[in-house]
């Protein structure tokens, strides 16, 4: 059953709250900073090896087992306590850090990668699912642009800082900050008040609602989450097509430095921090958000399309905050979409299903990026990869704002 339309997000918080979205807000941006920190310093470590598909194995390690786990990673979500769950997962990920800190083989670097991404498919639709139990479905717009806006933070400042802590302290540093990222988030998370915690009556609703597939069942039948769900994966398609192709595009095709091509990604990164804390203030109503979705994918296609216009580096750094403005809303209302679509029971299982489309799209946007390079220019990758994002939008975006006007008339007809 979809989730009426609610109030936005102006009602106050009591003071548990207060202090459990702190806390939350602490440990998913110190444990994002430590991510990419270490992001940093593995690639760093891999790249100067000489092989041209190391780079890429540890992408594919980092990324695969978040679709590959999907279904049960949300099948335990939904069954077991979260903060439990969640803090033995952060001792976990603090062990596994350590050890890519510790030993530095090829082999094992990539083996740990996929180990240590094996426990973030749990521990992301854990927290996901967590937020709401939090603070109620009528505040979850706000907590999320929150979320997003910390975590945007954190990818602008973390590769900064991981290059820094490479070049003064060596490789292994960067990991050990990204462990205890990772063992002061399973602390923090012990010290949340509110938890998700699955009654009888939860654990007999799961059970009746398609056991590990639940989350894709669910998303699929339902008349507004399934053109989003297409349109995020055709839009998470045409962005990593982009990001195979930016560096090429400003260093070669404009001309750029490295200082040029680094600031590019920052102006793309402080624009989605201000998108996703203005998209906080959006009404959670059904068809305001579908329309701030929509509008925002449009917004990123269009301006991704016009940087592949650009003749000087100066001009892609206003379009490209413009992007990461849209890109902001675009995730908030999402996510916020998503939860409010899905009861309470499915949710570990919809989020995990969800990481795993996007993660899918990611790790095929990289082939298709690099094969489309083989034959096209890099301006032409923004022209096409804007053009493809609009026109998901403009195609499958009216489907879900009609199913989402039938949705709201629906919930709003009175009751006989």
């Amino acid at each position: 059953m979809a989730s009426r339309d609610l109030p936005g997000p102006r009602v106050g918080y009591s003071r548990s709250q207060r202090h459990d979205v702190t806390l939350l807000a602490l440990l998913r941006g110190g444990s994002f900073l430590g991510d990419n920190v270490a992001l940093v310093a593995l690639y760093l470590r891999v790249a100067p090896l000489g092989h041209s598909w190391a780079i890429a194995a540890l992408a594919v390690a980092g990324s695969l087992p978040l679709v590959l786990l999907a279904p049960v990673a949300g099948h335990v979500v939904d069954r077991l306590p979260a903060k439990s769950l969640l803090s033995a997962l952060g001792v976990v990920e603090a062990i596994v850090a350590l050890g890519l800190g510790y030993w530095h083989g090829l082999t094992v670097t990539i083996g740990l990668m996929g180990l240590l991404s094996v426990a973030i498919a749990f521990s992301m639709p854990g927290y996901g699912a967590l937020i709401p139990a939090v603070v109620g479905d009528a505040r979850v717009a706000s907590v999320q642009g929150l979320m997003q806006a910390v975590q945007g933070v954190a990818a602008v400042a973390g590769p900064a800082i991981g290059g820094v802590l490479v070049g003064v302290a060596g490789q292994s540093w960067p990991l050990y900050l990204d462990a205890a990222s990772f063992a002061l988030a399973g602390v923090l998370t012990t010290l949340v008040h509110h938890d998700r915690r699955p009654s009888s009556a939860t654990i007999l609703a799961h059970a009746a609602s398609g056991g590990l597939m639940g989350g894709v069942t669910h998303v699929w039948r339902d008349d507004v989450l399934r053109p989003l769900l297409a349109n995020v994966v055709v839009f998470m398609l045409a962005i990593g097509m982009i990001n195979v192709a930016e560096v090429f595009f400003i260093t070669q095709t404009l001309h750029g430095s490295a200082l040029a091509y680094g600031l590019v990604g920052t102006s793309f990164g402080l624009g989605s921090v201000g998108g996703a804390l203005g998209a906080g203030r959006l009404g959670q109503g059904l068809m305001n958000l579908a329309t701030s979705l929509g509008v925002a994918v449009v917004v990123i296609g269009v301006t991704i399309g016009a940087v592949g216009l650009v003749t000087r580096v100066a001009l892609v750094y206003p379009l490209l905050a413009l992007a990461g403005v849209a890109l902001g809303v675009a995730n908030v209302a999402a996510t916020t979409l998503f939860t409010l679509r899905t009861p309470d029971h499915l949710r570990g299982r919809m989020f995990a299903a969800l990481n795993a489309a996007t993660s899918g799209a990611e790790i095929s946007s990289m082939a298709v990026g690099g094969a489309i390079l083989v034959l096209v220019a890099p301006r032409t990758v923004f022209q096409i990869g804007g053009g493809a994002a609009t026109l998901s939008a403009l195609i499958l975006g009216p489907l879900a704002l009609r199913a989402s006007r039938r949705a709201h008339s629906l919930e709003s007809a009175p009751d006989v």
